[in-house]
Formats: structure tokens, C-alpha cells, sequence
């Protein structure tokens, strides 16, 4: 009887040890020091956040600098070319530049 609570002891701790929810690299609301990593059409594009303002993106061949704003949600990404609406879904960083572009967090 002792050896059949053990293991039932066992496999609750293992299970309890293992879920199955994985959160790799969850957003805390501060997008300072984070990067995002483009997917599909936008695969090889990033924004990197800099400062509590500043913005870096690279991608299809240029480099480009920017400000940005923030409510926790959702902001504004200006450079001196463009300025484009993004939120933000857990990990998921929309833009909307025409394409409503997909950012994964790194």
C-alpha cells in the first residue's frame, strides 16, 4: 500500500513539474530592451526598443531610427519617413504599415 502512494505521489509531483503551458518570453507591459522578430512576408525584419522613446527597425535592406509611443497596449512608430500604428497582444506585436505586419517578442 505505502509503494502504491509513493508512485501516485510521484506522478502528481512529475505532472505538477511539467505543464504543458510554456511561456517562453512573456510581455510585461515595458517595451524597452525587448525585440521583435518579423514572420511570414516579414520574416528577417525587426524593432528593437532602445530607450523609454527610441525605436531601431531592420529590415528589406535598410536601417531606420524612430520614436515611439506607448499606453501599454498600443502606440505610434514615427521616423522621418513614416509614421505607423502597433499594438500589442502578448507576444504578438501588430503594425499596421499596409500589411498589418506580424512580430513575434524574442
Amino acid at each position: 500500500m505505502k509503494k502504491i502512494i509513493v508512485m501516485i505521489i510521484a506522478c502528481i509531483s512529475l505532472y505538477v513539474c511539467s505543464s504543458n503551458e510554456e511561456i517562453d518570453n512573456p510581455f510585461d507591459g515595458e517595451l524597452f530592451n525587448t525585440i521583435w522578430l518579423g514572420t511570414g512576408d516579414d520574416e528577417g525584419e525587426s524593432y528593437s526598443f532602445i530607450s523609454d522613446n527610441d525605436f531601431k527597425y531592420v529590415g528589406e535592406g535598410t536601417i531606420e531610427s524612430g520614436t515611439y509611443t506607448f499606453n501599454g497596449t498600443s502606440g505610434v512608430l514615427t521616423t522621418s519617413s513614416s509614421s505607423h500604428s502597433f499594438k500589442i497582444d502578448g507576444t504578438k506585436m501588430t503594425v499596421e504599415d499596409g500589411s498589418s505586419s506580424i512580430f513575434i517578442k524574442n
